[in-house]
């Protein structure tokens, strides 16, 4: 089959916001334009998407006017229809009458339904669970980014595992990332190595929740929390409860590498994951890093971290920093966008070399 077919990556991903599934997208795509032949494969993204000169080998092609997610099932299905081809999608969505090889990162909106309260949550869950059906039910090859959410998604769907495949995140972005230093002169109360800090969406699995009772029961010590709203959270966060808790929202990457290399420690206490990109771009700027004590998080970081319970407030952090942790090198060596990138070029060429 896959011979008479040829293969286009969606590219509804760069009218995004580069932050989670969308920088796994653009920095595997980015690796992978390295090593492969001229026009090998193409991305084909909505005209009103401006991505001239990103690549070299990969062939960009312009296609329709839908906004949103609706592209991918409307624009995108045209143009797959049209040319006989066949998308992968790298955010957890395919084209639903035409499915084909798909990055599922997790598949939160299904084993988390009770997070999603609010008419566009129950709205976003219902839309991802039937993506993640379809997907399951497609016959086509999944990937995901661990071995924990291959387990999960065997197991809640019934799929084969030999139907997925593991091709994890990298960190190495950050190296390209200059710091920014500019909040410690936006926020004066904020110090360097004097404060611990943590980075996420505020969705309940962050569980930012943690972060808060930590702090009244730790008053001498100083908890940065940078974020962005998200539209399916229902659960409450009100930061100014505690007073040794500073929200400075959401910012970009160099402020984010600049509070994490400067941070006492860094904090990732979520209580559900696909992966986790934070705590290895923490390691990768030297930071001590303070995880859950989760199975996705113990298989991604092993031992170069500390662990709490996520569910436990009364915990000694300055107890947790003096444990002694692995080598940040041994866990950050076992993961690159270059190595994901030949990854995905191989598991392409022998899917497309079937009969």
């Amino acid at each position: 089959m896959g011979k008479k077919y040829k293969y286009v990556f969606d590219g509804q991903v760069y009218a995004q916001r580069l932050t989670g599934q969308y920088r796994y997208a653009d920095e595997i795509l980015m690796e992978l334009d390295k090593i492969i032949s001229r026009n090998e494969f193409e991305i084909v993204v909505p005209r009103y998407v401006n991505i001239d000169g990103k690549f070299k080998n990969i062939k960009v092609v312009y296609y329709g006017n839908v906004k949103g997610l609706l592209w991918t099932q409307t624009s995108l299905l045209c143009y797959l229809l049209k040319n006989h081809a066949i998308s992968i999608g790298f955010c957890n969505i395919t084209p639903i009458l035409r499915p084909g090889i798909t990055v599922v990162h997790d598949i939160g909106y299904k084993v988390l339904r009770g997070h999603y309260k609010n008419l566009y949550g129950r709205l976003s869950s219902l839309w991802h669970r039937l993506n993640y059906w379809v997907i399951a039910k497609s016959g086509m090859p999944i990937i995901t980014v661990s071995n924990f959410s291959k387990r999960q998604i065997s197991e809640v769907y019934k799929v084969n595992p030999n139907r997925i495949s593991v091709i994890g995140n990298g960190w190495q972005h950050y190296e390209r990332i200059k710091e920014d230093n500019s909040a410690f002169d936006k926020f004066s109360d904020i110090k360097p190595h004097q404060y611990y800090f943590a980075i996420g969406s505020l969705e309940e699995r962050k569980n930012f929740k943690w972060i808060l009772e930590v702090a009244r029961r730790n008053p001498d010590s100083m908890f940065v929390v940078a974020g962005g709203k998200v539209k399916n959270a229902t659960h409450k966060l009100d930061f100014s409860v505690a007073s040794n808790v500073k929200f400075v929202g959401y910012v970009k990457d160099g402020v984010a590498k600049s509070l994490m290399a400067n941070c006492k420690a860094f904090l990732f206490p979520s209580t559900f994951e696909g992966f986790g990109i934070p705590p290895l771009e923490a390691l990768s700027v030297g930071a001590k890093v303070i995880c859950s004590d989760i199975t996705c998080l113990h298989e991604i970081c092993r031992g170069a971290v500390g662990y709490i319970d996520p569910e436990d407030y009364d915990v000694d952090l300055d107890e947790c920093l003096v444990v002694d942790s692995g080598s940040a090198d041994s866990v950050l060596g076992r993961y690159s966008w270059r190595s994901s990138a030949e990854l995905l070029k191989k598991l392409l060429n022998h899917f497309r070399s079937k009969p």
